[in-house]
């Protein structure tokens, strides 16, 4: 009866060792950007939810909001558009909103920008 040799055995477990190390490497890169991509998932939601409550809840006669949610920093900015010379009879104020959210990443800080224009009442302040 024979069996393996210690040289085989040694050898055998190298190439287990080294495949381990890679896959270990691909596993730990596949977490991190999936840690990433929640991330800005989450910064877009506030974002998106931000531009929503513009208007209502953040009424155009303030420029600008800033606050903070959990890990994630955000400012909300209101801009009157400027109207035609000779604006028909149909057309409402605009206000260009930008929602901006940030947040500290493992490779310094991340940020994002989205804006968007909506149609303010005409007894709106």
């Amino acid at each position: 009866m024979r069996g393996f040799t210690l040289i085989e055995v040694v050898i055998a477990f190298a190439i287990l060792g080294l495949s381990l190390a890679a896959l270990y490497g691909a596993f730990e890169t596949a977490l991190s950007r999936a840690h990433r991509d929640v991330q800005f998932s989450e910064a877009m939601l506030i974002a998106q939810s931000l531009l929503a409550r513009a208007g209502s809840e953040f009424p155009p006669a303030q420029p600008s909001y800033r606050g903070e949610w959990n890990n994630y920093s955000y400012e909300l900015t209101q801009q009157t558009v400027n109207q035609p010379a000779r604006p028909a009879a149909f057309t409402l104020p605009t206000v260009r909103v930008t929602a901006r959210v940030w947040w500290p990443g493992s490779t310094g800080s991340r940020d994002i920008e989205i804006s968007t224009l909506k149609l303010v009442s005409k007894a709106s302040p």
